[in-house]
């Protein structure tokens, strides 16, 4: 996802007894406020073109897709094929030339740009590849950015249950260029889970890490997902991250087929 679709967005695991707590520490935030949510998701017949000074350009080719409630998927496919298109259909952050998307009860299309963006900041989390924290802010201040924007009282507490469930106790006052590439990522799991959406995309999410942080993310990232009980979806090249998804699909061309 570029950067200007990440700004949109917003307007490892440790020993085995840490591993015990921070799991009981995810499961009482959300007992606390009644979560356990997920959603489904349907796409149908969705195109998606582009005009060039050489013509129009195909992103998407009548593209269908039915995710269960609480399911994991997986989409595959070469670079340029529309994996991440889709993603932004997905999240609100793009609208298909033709077609519908129904997320739960929601009919996308159907919904200006301020009622998506209610609808991003209550039910939608994204970790992005090149995980797009501020700059300026701790990562305290990065995962509790979203509950203070949505005017949540208790958004430090939160913030803070949400980086023990990572891991992150010792690095709440540190900015992100003083963090890993594994903690930033870690940092951007518990701000795309803080506010408990009840879908969760993922771009590339190990896609800048090395192949033992990327494991280490990848496990937090689905331990967490099983507590969260959110429709998980995530984009990728790792053919790692693919294996652990209930399901998988492949796009090749602007089309989707099974895996």
């Amino acid at each position: 996802m570029t950067l200007n679709h990440c700004q949109s967005f917003f307007s490892f695991c440790a020993a085995a007894r840490y591993r015990h707590n921070r799991r009981a520490s995810y499961i009482l935030l959300f007992k606390k406020k009644g979560a356990f949510v997920s959603t489904s998701v349907q796409i149908s017949d969705i195109n998606l073109t582009y005009p060039t000074e050489s013509g129009t350009v195909a992103v998407l080719n009548n593209a269908s897709l039915t995710i269960p409630p609480g399911d994991t998927l997986a989409i595959t496919g070469p670079s340029g094929s529309g994996k991440t298109s889709l993603l932004l259909l997905l999240s609100g952050l793009q609208r298909p030339t033709s077609g519908e998307i129904l997320v739960g009860n929601q009919r996308l299309g159907e919904m200006d740009a301020n009622a998506l963006a209610d609808w991003r900041s209550e039910h939608l989390g994204i970790i992005f590849q090149s995980f797009h924290l501020l700059p300026g802010l701790t990562a305290l201040g990065n995962v509790s950015l979203p509950l203070e924007i949505a005017g949540q009282s208790d958004a430090r507490e939160q913030a803070l249950s949400m980086l023990e469930a990572v891991g992150l106790t010792h690095r709440l006052q540190h900015y992100p260029g003083q963090l890993s590439g594994g903690e930033q990522q870690r940092v951007a799991i518990a701000r795309a889970l803080v506010h408990q959406p009840s879908l969760l995309l993922g771009d590339e999410p190990t896609g800048n890490l090395d192949h033992a942080t990327g494991e280490k993310v990848l496990s937090l990232l689905f331990d967490l997902h099983k507590e969260s009980k959110s429709t998980l979806v995530l984009v990728t090249h790792d053919e790692r991250v693919a294996e652990r998804c209930q399901h998988r699909v492949r796009m090749d061309g602007g089309r989707l087929y099974e895996a």
